[in-house]
């Protein structure tokens, strides 16, 4: 070995000629995780996955099996009449009509090489499996939101239809709801609304909608984030305060009520930043840059996977909500499985209650969103 003389120095730590670093970094770098603790970091992303888009969105929505719901049909209803002791009652019966849910599935595959796995680095597996799950939050926020702004039909089969909210007579099946608290509905009735008035008028508007079929506040609303300064902006707009805000200064403000309510923004349904005193009663307000400018769906959420709710999501029966594995087998012993396929098999579909919910557009005319 030649000899050099002299100190040494930091310099001389770099590699010599002939030598690759980032070779040497991938080897030094790998954690040998095998398939079988890959798998299991993959359970344990859809396990969270899975909570989370229910606590997200079960406020909104409820988890079916079912194909399709009957409900019933028809705008005026007359009081019963009196009888006497002698009199028999005439017979009445009610109509129905209903709608279907289909079923898709979606769906990724994971997988590589025994070698690869051997080899590889935590953060390459935690950002294939990060990866998918967004993907997968895409494919279901996107179907939700665009199940409950869109008035059209969805055909299924040869005459089934994915029905939107009380739509009038725009479609196949025209829903006319049943009269409440005595007022009656036309078939002409519309929960796809719009008006160019300002932001209060259309939250006034969509309340109004709801609470004549039944629906008591507080709502929920889903607006655009792009508009959340000018929902603000609205007098009666409600704004929250972290708890431990108790004095406020008013300034030069003398004229008009001020609201503020404590509590911290939240991310549910999209991100609470606010409330709205409508006419009708309290509406929370939510923010998702899902949802185009202008637009804004209300809806009575009755709790976590309620049936009354907003949407239904249509489920197999035996696999039930979210995500889940199937696996393909390979020849190796030490990594038995040669692949990995993430599938999601859902529907979305207005609930059985086609009244409890109303998309809104501050416009002159109503046109279908694009969802993003």
């Amino acid at each position: 070995m030649a000899e050099v003389l002299g100190p040494m120095q930091v310099v001389q730590q770099a590699l010599p000629t002939g030598v690759d670093g980032t070779k040497i970094a991938e080897w030094q770098m790998r954690d040998g995780t095998n398939f079988g603790q890959f798998i299991a970091l993959v359970g344990t992303a859809i396990g969270d996955f899975n909570q989370e888009m229910m606590r997200r969105w079960g406020g909104v929505l409820s988890i079916t099996e079912m194909d399709h719901f009957e409900y019933p049909d028809g705008g005026s209803v007359t009081e019963m009449p009196p009888i006497t002791d002698i009199d028999r009652p005439d017979i009445v019966h009610g109509q129905t009509i209903g709608h279907m849910i289909e079923l898709n599935a979606y769906g990724r595959a994971l997988g590589g090489s025994w070698r690869f796995f051997r080899d590889a680095r935590a953060p390459q597996l935690r950002s294939t499996i990060q990866t998918f799950t967004r993907q997968a939050e895409w494919r279901f926020e996107k179907g939700l939101l665009t199940r409950a702004l869109t008035n059209t039909e969805f055909a299924i089969g040869s005459g089934g239809y994915n029905v939107p909210f009380v739509r009038g007579t725009g479609g196949n099946v025209d829903f006319t709801p049943p009269a409440f608290g005595g007022e009656a509905f036309a078939s002409s009735h519309d929960h796809f609304i719009f008006n160019n008035t300002g932001y209060a008028e259309l939250l006034n508007a969509m309340a109004e909608t709801l609470q004549e079929h039944g629906h008591t506040a507080p709502f929920d609303c889903t607006v655009s984030r792009a508009d959340v300064a000018s929902y603000a902006a609205e007098d009666d707009f409600i704004k929250m305060v972290a708890p431990t805000v108790q004095i406020i200064d008013r300034g030069s403000e003398t004229t008009g009520p001020r609201f503020f309510n404590t509590g911290t923004p939240m991310v549910a349904m999209g991100e609470l930043f606010g409330g709205f005193q409508s006419d009708y009663g309290l509406i929370n307000l939510y923010s998702s840059a899902r949802i185009p400018t202008d637009y804004a769906w209300m809806y009575k959420s009755y709790g976590n996977n309620d049936p009354r709710n907003s949407l239904a999501v249509r489920v197999h029966p035996d696999q039930g909500f979210g995500l889940f594995i199937v696996v393909s087998a390979s020849d190796e012993t030490r990594y038995p499985i040669n692949r990995l396929n993430v599938e999601f098999e859902f529907g979305v579909g207005v609930g059985e209650d086609r009244t409890n919910g109303v998309a809104g557009k501050q416009n002159s005319s109503w046109t279908n969103p694009t969802i993003s």
